[in-house]
């Protein structure tokens, strides 16, 4: 047995012990965790523990900071840090190889529960997450096909291009651009935390060379973006529906740019303001995961936010539409001008506001089971979204699907008149053409006589 081998055996059975004497009592603590390379004590919940670096031998681990310490965080609901694939893992930040490299360990998720014995939920993670992936593959797949094709329609179909279907093609590139982020994410990243290429496995062990590279992080900055667009574009959407009920002018194509430019400009400030933040305080991995989780806060307070607002602004609607089915004839005729345009965002504000509001609850309840509910619906609804709107907005639409009947009869209508053209063309230029001959043969008959 080499020192490397030794040392790892070393520590796994030290938290083999540890484990033996652990007892959950009143105190949330996580339990002690072998993550691959170090045992991680007991600690009590949002605390942050550290230990000193693996030795220079272990995986090229070398202490350049005198008393450079690795770390890991408890949650407040007494589990371990994971990231959003629920994937523990243990920040080696500080422990940096001579190559200027260092390296994070992903845990193995089944090692303490199945070898020590304790009582955790972890093999949960590990029978429903790849489902939930699955899911939302599919879905964000969908969504991206079905969003493409509603797009082309708008964009070919000029009579189309008024300022109520300005906004729809602007959702529809905001889910576009979400889903294909999510797809592209998923293909390079690894576990969600790394890029392929800065990716070690060693059996069941998963370690990230840490380079700090941009291009990662770039990848999850863009793709935080298009999601906090995303769903300020439902919100524009309510907001525009909102506006049209209790004002005229709203629908003025100066009113429209106002509102892309708030759909798009509002979401590259608060993410903007992430990147910021994360490089001065948490420049870690690709920024997918959160060590302190109220830096997230920054993305995900302005979320609900719109989410919430979005519910009230739907509800106001209702109240004001049942209100004015009852008023006079003039309103009646007022309100027949947007009824289908009511009728459809009626439709896409509680679908796309109301569960939300009911996910945000669970998306915070300390029990595993709640948690795997909640992101298994957030990560459904989510991904077919965009199917959704595809099929509400375009694909299903009345007016659309009328207008698609009428440019493609007209299409074949051109076609024929073409044909017949082409056909006339064609006889006119055979009868021409005998027509000469006729004249030089009578030509060369008359010449012939006349010799």
């Amino acid at each position: 047995m080499n020192d490397v081998e030794r040392f790892f055996e070393d520590q796994e059975q030290y938290c083999h012990q540890l484990s033996t004497l652990y007892e959950r009592n009143s105190t949330l603590q996580c339990p002690p965790s072998f993550d691959g390379l170090l045992c991680w004590p007991q600690t009590n919940s949002n605390e942050m523990t550290s230990l000193p670096c693996p030795p220079k031998y272990v995986m090229g681990y070398y202490n350049l900071q005198q008393n450079a310490v690795a770390t890991k965080y408890c949650n407040s609901n007494g589990d371990w840090y994971t990231n959003i694939e629920g994937i523990r893992w243990s920040n080696y930040s500080l422990c940096t190889p001579p190559s200027g490299h260092y390296i994070t360990v992903i845990t193995n998720v089944e090692f303490s529960q199945a070898e020590f014995g304790i009582n955790c939920s972890e093999t949960l993670l590990k029978k429903w997450l790849p489902i939930i992936k699955t899911v939302a593959k599919i879905g964000y797949t969908s969504s991206f096909i079905m969003l493409i094709i509603a797009l082309i329609i708008f964009l070919l179909l000029r009579r189309l291009r008024n300022s109520r279907n300005r906004l729809h093609m602007n959702l529809f590139i905001s889910f576009i651009m979400r889903a294909f982020m999510a797809i592209l994410k998923d293909w390079l990243f690894v576990d969600g935390l790394g890029l392929a290429w800065d990716v070690v496995v060693d059996g069941e062990n998963t370690f990230i060379k840490e380079r700090n590279i941009w291009i990662c992080k770039a990848i999850t900055s863009l793709w935080q973006y298009f999601i906090v667009a995303n769903y300020a574009w439902i919100f524009i959407e309510g907001l525009y529906l909102h506006n049209l009920v209790f004002f005229a002018f709203c629908a003025e194509t100066s009113t429209i740019t106002i509102y892309i430019i708030l759909g798009w400009g509002i979401p590259a400030i608060i993410v903007g303001l992430w990147i910021v933040i994360r490089l001065i305080l948490e420049d870690t991995l690709c920024w997918t995961t959160h060590n302190d989780p109220s830096l997230f806060l920054i993305i995900r307070i302005p979320i609900m936010a719109s989410i919430l607002l979005n519910f009230i602004l739907f509800i106001n609607i209702v109240r004001v539409l049942l209100i004015k089915m009852k008023m006079s004839v003039y309103l009646q005729r007022k309100k027949m001008q947007y009824g289908k345009w009511a009728k459809s965002t009626l439709v896409l504000v509680p679908l796309f506001g109301a569960h939300y509001t009911i996910f945000i609850g669970l998306s915070y309840h300390k029990d595993r089971h709640v948690e795997l509910i909640w992101l298994f619906c957030d990560q459904l609804f989510a991904s077919f979204q965009g199917c959704f709107v595809a099929l509400l907005y375009c694909l299903l639409n009345t007016e659309v699907r009328a207008e698609v009947k009428r440019a493609w009869k007209t299409q074949r209508s051109r076609r024929g008149v073409d044909s017949w053209s082409l056909t006339h063309r064609n006889v006119t230029k055979i009868l021409d053409s005998r027509s000469r001959i006729r004249s030089l043969n009578n030509n060369h008959i008359t010449n012939t006589s006349t010799l």
